[in-house]
């Protein structure tokens, strides 16, 4: 019998978790690659920043799946209690922002970021990440090195955090899929150094 994340010939196999694993892994592979392909940075950028929002979305997400929504959760609340008749209504992701808020704050946030941190984090959404994924046309765009492996770290030593709090590290499939996010995640440290 397969598990869900096996192969198959007919479908690939996603869920909140793998999606995490697979970021995680994303980054770790194309690490070693950065000095003779620079423009690969982009890949790493948007695979860390994926793992990051994935991570956020894991340890936030309850039973019915309406803690990690915006105002639709409400909506969706509802139709759970009216016995879910009719079709379901649309559900619409939180923001990157609303779920590290989420995250971050309250009398015991579940990540604990120093104020460089959550620059970096919030520097890896708003002016990297969502300039490769809505990329405009110019002359030309100049990123400084320098800070990447820095931003890269702090992002990916946060999903190292979330993905190990309780009960996450229970909702890991497998000692296989654990194996593999640890293993990216050393991979990462090993390549960029460990977060500040």
């Amino acid at each position: 019998m397969k598990t869900p994340h096996e192969p198959s010939s007919d479908y690939i196999r996603f869920d909140e978790i793998e999606d995490v694993v697979v970021s995680a892994e994303l980054v770790s592979h194309l690490a070693p690659l950065l000095d003779a392909h620079p423009f690969y940075w982009k890949w790493v950028i948007i695979a860390a920043h994926s793992a990051m929002q994935g991570a956020m979305v894991c340890v936030l997400a309850d039973s019915t799946g309406t803690s990690v929504l915006d105002e639709t959760a409400k909506k969706v609340l509802d139709w759970f209690n009216a016995d879910m008749r009719d079709d379901p209504p649309d559900e619409n992701l939180a923001s990157f922002k609303r779920l590290l808020h989420r995250c971050t704050s309250g009398p015991e946030p579940l990540l604990g970021l120093t104020n460089e941190q959550y620059r970096d984090i919030t520097q890896l959404h708003d002016e990297l990440r969502n300039k490769f994924a809505h990329f405009l046309p110019r002359h030309s765009w100049s990123i400084p090195k320098s800070d990447l492996p820095r931003i890269i770290m702090t992002a990916m030593g946060a999903v190292e955090s979330l993905m190990s709090r309780f009960p996450m590290e229970t909702r890991v499939n497998g000692e296989r899929q654990s194996e593999r996010l640890n293993r990216a995640l050393q991979d990462c440290k090993a390549r960029f150094g460990c977060v500040p």
